[in-house]
């Protein structure tokens, strides 16, 4: 008997009209963020409840000054810079005051600088920064501290530790984002599936497990989402995940670009903010070269899918990753067979970070962030957007897939040479 073929959801005229859904819904929160603006933008120096997500001391004008980034209780991320002899606030909530005179709606949704003044600390810490201090307590080195607090918890590193990760090529890994959400879900379900196997076909057989295993899978997924604050990659992930089920359910190709393309419009649509978000399209290019590379390469083994597939996403991403932040090493090539590594080392260390021996690896890896070195390398940014043409186009010419795997070797090519 032949395999039924999962069909595609949309056609053309469900897709338009689909499209003008999303655009209603779009128009709906943009209204509502616009609003929450004008009341925001009503006073010149409004008094703002925020929590600080980010706090560091930096040179600025050659002087020590304290940039601290905040959360506003209406979603908004602002920067302001301070007195250096500021305490630690990370994870606290403030009253802070804030100067709103030049501030525009596009600054408001993207983000934005401005002049501010703390009036208050309130006592209570963020779940996230609890859980960040647990972690950090379990290592001696201020590095270890920073890379398993923003593997785990994604609290933010250090200037100079984060521009060493780009530069050896693991901030992809070192970073939590979609990636390790996947990651998390096939822990979380191969954990779950046996005893819920067992007290299925005891008390409830007529139940569809897989789906009742999604849904607590699910559960527990934006329960952590919620506690990092929602990271914009890990959104991307937990939409994609939730939207991939249920096109599963019923029976409708998940691999596919329309899968991503309803993803990413849900998301912009309900969340506009995440426009914005440079984490939220490095996490959706990676997903669309993923699929890109299944497209024509579906039939090979899965080991061989496994070990050719993260070679071509470092091809990929190659480019347009070194056209914005232009750092590379040595290491950035060893990155490769790490990231493959990886895939066993995070839900180690996870379970590691449960016992007395977190810091089993700290010798080894303190060594190797120590042998790292930092060098800027040029990449014009035309070449980082003609990658992302190249991977749109790749969609359906073969002949484009090819152009982009050239771009990427040549763009590794140029960064050797010029590092060497």
């Amino acid at each position: 008997m032949s395999k039924l073929e999962r069909v595609d959801l949309f056609d053309f005229k469900s897709g338009l009209l689909f499209s003008l859904i999303l655009l209603f819904i779009a128009s709906l929160s943009l209204g509502w963020e616009y609003f929450r603006y004008k009341d925001f933008v009503k006073f010149d120096d409004p008094l703002v409840r925020a929590e600080v997500i980010d706090q560091e001391v930096r040179l600025i004008s050659e002087k020590p000054k304290t940039s601290i980034k905040f959360r506003l209780e209406n979603g908004a991320n602002v920067r302001c810079i301070m007195s250096p002899y500021l305490r630690d606030l990370r994870g606290r909530e403030v009253l802070l005051e804030l100067q709103m005179a030049k501030v525009s709606f596009l600054d408001y949704l993207k983000g934005f600088r401005t002049r501010g003044a703390i009036y208050e600390v309130y006592p209570a810490l963020s779940l996230k920064e609890r859980w960040y201090r647990r972690i950090a307590s379990q290592h001696s080195d201020q590095s270890m501290k920073e890379l398993y607090g923003a593997l785990f918890v994604n609290s933010p590193m250090s200037q100079e530790f984060q521009s060493l990760v780009g530069a050896m090529g693991l901030s992809a890994v070192l970073s939590i984002s979609g990636y390790h959400f996947g990651i998390l879900s096939l822990v979380a379900y191969f954990f779950l599936r046996t005893p819920y196997r067992f007290v299925q076909n005891r008390y409830f057989p007529y139940r569809h497990g897989n789906r009742d295993l999604f849904l607590v899978v699910a559960g527990l997924l934006f329960t952590y989402l919620s506690v990092l604050e929602y990271n914009p990659a890990m959104i991307r992930s937990f939409g994609m995940i939730v939207v991939g089920y249920w096109l599963y359910d019923r029976g409708i190709k998940i691999v596919s670009f329309q899968t991503l393309i309803i993803a990413i419009g849900l998301l912009l649509a309900f969340f506009p903010r995440l426009f914005f978000s440079l984490s939220f399209w490095f996490s959706s290019f990676g997903v669309l070269s993923i699929f890109i590379f299944i497209r024509y390469y579906e039939h090979w083994k899965p080991w061989q899918i496994f070990l050719a597939l993260n070679l071509w996403c470092y091809l990929v991403l190659l480019p347009i990753s070194l056209a914005i932040f232009g750092t590379f090493s040595w290491w950035h090539i060893g990155s490769i067979p790490i990231n493959l590594i990886f895939n066993l080392y995070y839900p180690a260390v996870l379970v590691l970070h449960l016992t007395p021996w977190a810091d089993v690896f700290d010798s080894t890896l303190i060594k190797m962030f120590d042998s790292g070195e930092l060098r800027n390398v040029v990449i014009p940014m035309w070449v980082g957007i003609l990658s992302i043409v190249l991977a749109l186009s790749a969609m359906r010419w073969k002949s484009s897939f090819w152009a982009l795997g050239v771009l990427g070797f040549a763009t590794l090519g140029s960064a050797v040479y010029q590092i060497a």
